[in-house]
Parts: C-alpha cells; structure tokens; sequence
C-alpha cells in the first residue's frame, strides 16, 4: 500500500521556490531543499522528480501568483489603456525598489535562459502573455486617440515588455524609489 504524503505539495514548492529566488539554481543543492522544505530527500524525489522538475514546477508557480498579482491590478483598471498599463509599471516599480531578489522569472531567465530549453520556454511564454496584455493595452490606447507614439502597436508592446524586464533585473542594483520613478515616468512618456 502506498504512503499518502505527509506535507503539503504547494508549501514544499513555495519553500523550494524562495530558496531558488534566493541562490539561483546551480547553487542550490537537493540538501538544502531538504531542509528548506522540510521534506525528506526521498519524499522530494517521488513528488517533484528531479531537481530540475522541481525548478521548473518552481517556476510555474511562479508565473501563476504573478499571474494572480496582474489579474488583481486588472480588474482595478476594467477599460485596459494606457491606465492599465501605468498601474502594472507601478507595481513593478514598488516591487523593484523593496525586493532586491528581483523577479524570480526574470533571475531564471538571465542564469538558465541560454543553456536550459524548458526553463527558457517557460520565460517565453510569460513574455509573450505580457506582451499579448500590453498589445491591447495599447490598441485601446490607439482607439481612444491616447497614444503620441506613432510607432506600431506591436513595437510598442514589445518595448514595453523589455522595459518590464529591466526593472526586474534593476532591483538586484537596489535602485533608489527617485531612481525607478524616472525610469517609469520616461517609459509611459514615450506612448
């Protein structure tokens, strides 16, 4: 008869993630998973399989509770816009100038982007989804006459995404709030 498992799955994750976030993924050994998680070696293996699955699942759950953040903010900001858009650089920004980790996807993409096909995947796919957001964002920006920028919708998104990412990466410089609020203040100026 199987033994059911005596931990919780999503605690055991959000334990794994954070020490990740927190070492990068070269660095951390299946020890310290261990005893981050508080789940025996064994019990690791037989739910997440490897390391690397871990990782990945890791990254998931990432993606979905960042996911969660940006379908709050949406639904403060219902007609989309340049309004939606400036509230999601908003909170990056807070987000930047209080957490030094910086974002997690961001940290996996910039140690396993190049040399890892799922991890790289998987940053592709949140990046195509931000720009998808930010692409109607934008179109709805056109429509209501908002937009200055006469660049293409599609070159703006894709600026906007890049622009995202580069706040993440800038909070692992401990940018100052002055300093983060400008870079934000000049991005939304160019739409």
């Amino acid at each position: 008869m199987a033994r059911t498992k005596e931990f919780d799955q999503e605690q055991a994750l959000d334990a794994a993630m954070h020490l990740f976030w927190e070492r990068g993924y070269e660095a951390t050994s299946i020890q310290e998973l261990v005893e981050a998680t508080g789940v025996q070696r064994q019990s690791l293996y037989d739910t997440f399989g490897s390391k690397h699955e871990m990782f990945l699942q890791t990254l998931m759950r990432y993606q979905e509770l960042e996911g969660h953040q940006l379908s709050d903010i949406m639904k403060m900001h219902p007609k989309g816009g340049l309004p939606l858009i400036r509230a999601i650089f908003e909170s990056r920004a807070s987000h930047t100038v209080c957490d030094p980790r910086g974002c997690f996807g961001s940290n996996c993409s910039v140690e396993l982007g190049t040399s890892d096909q799922a991890v790289a995947e998987r940053i592709r796919i949140g990046r195509d989804g931000l720009e998808e957001l930010f692409t109607r964002c934008l179109v709805q920006a056109s429509d209501a006459h908002e937009l200055k920028n006469s660049s293409s919708v599609s070159a703006l998104a894709q600026f906007l995404v890049n622009a995202f990412f580069g706040l993440n990466l800038m909070a692992k410089t401990r940018p100052t709030k002055a300093m983060i609020d400008n870079v934000v203040a000049v991005t939304l100026a160019t739409l």
